[in-house]
This record gives structure tokens, C-alpha cells and sequence, in this order.
């Protein structure tokens, strides 16, 4: 996963686990349509957040 960068445009932010959700560019192929996608804000709240849940799958 790709770390927040200056300018993403962040929808939400997820503190606990470390993350931001940011706007993609438009699609032309969907009309313009503008994704989102998980952005690493906080390294270490991340990498301890999949962690704990790998813990709990296994």
C-alpha cells in the first residue's frame, strides 16, 4: 500500500488504524468516475493493526 502523499485529496481518515482514504484522479474509461483508495498515514499503527489481525485469523 502506498503512503499519503502532499495533495492527495483524504475523504476519511481511520486514526486507529493508520490510514487515510483519498480521491483517485477521474477515469475517463468510466465516465469520469473518481475512485478511493487506502493511503498509509501512520507506518506503525498500520504494520501494529495487521498485525493484531493476522493474530486473530490464525
Amino acid at each position: 500500500m502506498r503512503k499519503l502523499q502532499p495533495g492527495d485529496e483524504i475523504v476519511k481518515i481511520d486514526e486507529e488504524l493508520g490510514i487515510a482514504w483519498i480521491l483517485l484522479p477521474p477515469d475517463t474509461s468510466l465516465g469520469g468516475f473518481r475512485g478511493i483508495s487506502p493511503r498509509i498515514m501512520d507506518e506503525k499503527k498500520f504494520i501494529a493493526a495487521k498485525k493484531k489481525s493476522e493474530k486473530e485469523k490464525g
